[in-house]
C-alpha cells in the first residue's frame, strides 16, 4: 500500500520540476510527510497482525476449561468423601455429586457453544475426554452398576477411579494446549520487541528529520534575512552612489535609476525620470545611431567602457558623461534587460579642453622660443665673434702698441668676457635643443682614455692658476666606448671644471672609470673641494641653481652646467649622481648602460 501511494504520489508530483526551480524547501517538507505517512501505516498493520495473532479466544477456553476441571476435581473429592462415609451422610453425599455433575455437564456445553471446543484442537480432545466420563459418572451415580446400587462401595469405587482417569488425562491435556498458548504469547513477544526496536528508530529518524527541518527552516530564515539586508545595502548603494545607475530594457524602456543619474539628466527624483523619459535612444541620447550602435555591442555579450559623448537633459541642454554598460541574459542567451552608469564628465572635458589649449600654447611658446633662439644665436654669436677676434687682436698689438697699458688690460677683459658670453648662449642653445628632442648624437667608438687627457690638457691652465692638480684612475684593457665624444668631452669638461673651480690651491682633483660587472661604464669625478651641504644637493641640480656662498660668489657661472650634464647623460641612456660632504669635497658619478660599452676583443 506505501509502495501505492508513493507511486501515486510520484505521477501527481512533477519533481523535476520542483529541482529545476529549487524549490528545496516542498521537497523536504514531502519527504517528511512520506516518511510519516509510512510509519504511521507501518505501525497500524504492525499492530493488527499482532492483535490478530495473540490467542486471546485460547486463552480464554483455557480459563473457561480450568474452571471446568476444578469443578470436576470437587466433584472427585466428594465422591471420595462419600465412600468413606456412612450411609446416611453417604447418600447425602451422592446427591451433592449428581447435583454438581449436572452443573458441570451444563457449564460444559455452555462452554462448548461459546467457545467452539470441536475447532480447537486442544480443548476438543479435553471435551472429548471429559464428556464420557461426565456421562458414565451420571449414569453410574443415579443408577449403579450391574444391578448394584449407586450407594455401594463398588460402585463408588469405580466411579472415582473413573472420574480420577480422566480428570488426570484432561489436566495432561490442558497443559499441553497452555503450553502451546504460552509458545505463541513468546513468538508475539518477539514480534512485539521487533516492532519496539522499529519504532524506536522511526522515532529517531523523525527526531532527525525534524532535526534537519527546523534547520534547513532556520537556515531559510537566516538567509532571507540576510538576503533583506544584502538588497537594503544595495539599495542604499544603489540610492546613495555619487554615479548615476541605470537599469533599461531591450528596447530603450527605462526600468530603474538612481536619484543621481536623475539629477545628473536635470531631474528631480528617479520616479520622475521614468515617467518622463519615453525611452534612451529618443530622450537620452543625443544620437540616434550611437544608441543602436550600443544595443548591437550589448546584444554580442560586449562591453561599454568609458564610452564619453553628450547626452540630452531635461530641458534640451547637453552635459558630457562616460557610459559603461552591459547587458543581462538569461540561459537561453536572451537578452533580459541591460544594466550601466553614467558619470559626469564636463569637468574632465573641460580639464582636457583646457589642457589641450594648454598645451597648444605651450608648444607655440616652445617654437617661438626656438626660433628667437635660433635667430638671437646667429644675431649673437656673430658680433660676438667679432669681439672675441678683436680684442684678441688689440691683445696681441698685431698692428703695434697701444699706447697705454691699461688698453691692453680692458682689452683681455673684452676678450675673456665676450668668450664667457658666447659659452653661455652654446650652453642655452644646448639645453634648448634637448628640450625640443633636436640634440642628435654623432656616436661613434670612443677612446675614454685619450678624451679625459684631451679635458685636461683644455683645463690645464686653469688648474695650474688655482693650484689644483689634475690625476686619473684608469683600469687596463679599458673597454672602447659607444657615444658623441664631443658630448662626452663637454660632459667632462663640465664636471672637471666645477671640480677645478670649487678646489682649494694645494686641492686635487682625480677623474676615475670603473668597470661595473654588467660590462657598464662609471665615470667618477672627485675632488677635494669645499663640498655642498646635503640641504643644498637639490638646488644645485636644478636649473640656474647655485648655492649661495662667498666662494661661490667669486666665480662666476650660469647654473646651467650640472642641467646640461644630466641632460646629455639621460641622452645617452645613462644616469648621474652626486655625493658632496662639506670639506671633504665632491663625487659626481656617470653611469652609462652596459650597451655603450665595447670590449676590444669584439671590436676587432
Amino acid at each position: 500500500m506505501l509502495a501505492r501511494l508513493k507511486s501515486q504520489l510520484t505521477e501527481k508530483i512533477n519533481f523535476k520540476s520542483l529541482l529545476k526551480r529549487q524549490n528545496s524547501y516542498v521537497i523536504a517538507i514531502l519527504a517528511l510527510t512520506l516518511f510519516v505517512i509510512g510509519t504511521i501505516r507501518y505501525v497500524q498493520e504492525t499492530l493488527s497482525n499482532i492483535e490478530e495473532s495473540i490467542p486471546l479466544q485460547v486463552i480464554e477456553d483455557s480459563q473457561a476449561m480450568a474452571s471446568i476441571l476444578f469443578d470436576i476435581e470437587e466433584i472427585v473429592q466428594i465422591v471420595t468423601v462419600a465412600k468413606l462415609a456412612d450411609a446416611e451422610e453417604r447418600e447425602k453425599n451422592i446427591a451433592t455429586v449428581q447435583k454438581k455433575l449436572l452443573e458441570v455437564s451444563i457449564v460444559l456445553e455452555q462452554k462448548r457453544v461459546k467457545y467452539g471446543f470441536d475447532n480447537l484442537i486442544g480443548t476438543a480432545a479435553i471435551y472429548g475426554v471429559l464428556r464420557p466420563a461426565l456421562f458414565d459418572l451420571e449414569g453410574w451415580l443415579q443408577n449403579g452398576i450391574g444391578g448394584l446400587p449407586p450407594s455401594s462401595d463398588i460402585v463408588l469405587t469405580a466411579a472415582l477411579d473413573r472420574g480420577r482417569t480422566a480428570l488426570a488425562k484432561a489436566d495432561s491435556l490442558h497443559a499441553h494446549s497452555n503450553n502451546a498458548a504460552v509458545d505463541l504469547l513468546r513468538i508475539q513477544a518477539d514480534k512485539i520487541n521487533v516492532f519496539r526496536d522499529a519504532v524506536l528508530l522511526v522515532l529517531i529518524g523523525l527526531a532527525g528529520l525534524a532535526a534537519v527541518l527546523i534547520y534547513y527552516i532556520y537556515s531559510r530564515r537566516a538567509s532571507a534575512v540576510a538576503l533583506e539586508q544584502s538588497e537594503l545595502k544595495h539599495r542604499r548603494i544603489f540610492e546613495n552612489a555619487t554615479e548615476g545607475i541605470f537599469q533599461a530594457f531591450g528596447d530603450g524602456k527605462l526600468l530603474d535609476a538612481n536619484p543621481a543619474l536623475a539629477f545628473f539628466l536635470g531631474y528631480s527624483s528617479a520616479e520622475e525620470m521614468k515617467q518622463a523619459v519615453s525611452t534612451l535612444q529618443d530622450d537620452v541620447y543625443l544620437d540616434p545611431e550611437i544608441a543602436r550602435k550600443h544595443y548591437m555591442l550589448i546584444c554580442k555579450r560586449q562591453y561599454l567602457i568609458d564610452e564619453i559623448y553628450e547626452w540630452r537633459r531635461k530641458d534640451g541642454s547637453l552635459t558630457w558623461g562616460a557610459i559603461n554598460a552591459h547587458g543581462v541574459f538569461d540561459d537561453n542567451g536572451k537578452l533580459l534587460y541591460l544594466e550601466g552608469t553614467l558619470t559626469d564628465m564636463n569637468d574632465r572635458v573641460r580639464a582636457e579642453i583646457n589642457l589641450r589649449k594648454a598645451k597648444e600654447m605651450a608648444e607655440l611658446a616652445n617654437r617661438a622660443k626656438s626660433e628667437f633662439l635660433a635667430n638671437m644665436s646667429h644675431e649673437l654669436r656673430t658680433p660676438l665673434n667679432a669681439i672675441i677676434g678683436f680684442s684678441e687682436l688689440l691683445t696681441s698689438e698685431a698692428f703695434g702698441q697701444l699706447g697705454h697699458p691699461n688698453y691692453k688690460e680692458y682689452a683681455v677683459d673684452i676678450h675673456g668676457a665676450g668668450r664667457h658670453l658666447l659659452g653661455l648662449i652654446n650652453d642655452v642653445l644646448d639645453v634648448a635643443k634637448i628640450e625640443a628632442g633636436q640634440l642628435q648624437l654623432s656616436e661613434r667608438k670612443i677612446d675614454l682614455a685619450a678624451v679625459i687627457q684631451s679635458c685636461f690638457r683644455m683645463l690645464s691652465v686653469r688648474a695650474a692658476e688655482a693650484g689644483v692638480s689634475l690625476q686619473t684612475e684608469l683600469p687596463k684593457n679599458l673597454p672602447v666606448f659607444i657615444g658623441d665624444e664631443t658630448r662626452i668631452k663637454q660632459i667632462l669638461a663640465n664636471l672637471v671644471s666645477n671640480a677645478v673651480k670649487f678646489t682649494n690651491q694645494d686641492g686635487k682633483v682625480t677623474v676615475a672609470v670603473e668597470i661595473r660587472q654588467d660590462n657598464g661604464l662609471n665615470l667618477r669625478i672627485e675632488d677635494t673641494g669645499i663640498g655642498i651641504e646635503e640641504k643644498d644637493l637639490p638646488r644645485v641640480l636644478d636649473r640656474f641653481g647655485q648655492v649661495q656662498t662667498n666662494y661661490a660668489r667669486n666665480n662666476d657661472g650660469t647654473g646651467l652646467g650640472l642641467t646640461l650634464v644630466q641632460m646629455l647623460v639621460e641622452v645617452h641612456g645613462g644616469r648621474f649622481t652626486l655625493e658632496s660632504e662639506v670639506g671633504v669635497g665632491t663625487v659626481c658619478t656617470v653611469i652609462f648602460p652596459p650597451e655603450r660599452t665595447l670590449r676590444l676583443a669584439e671590436a676587432v
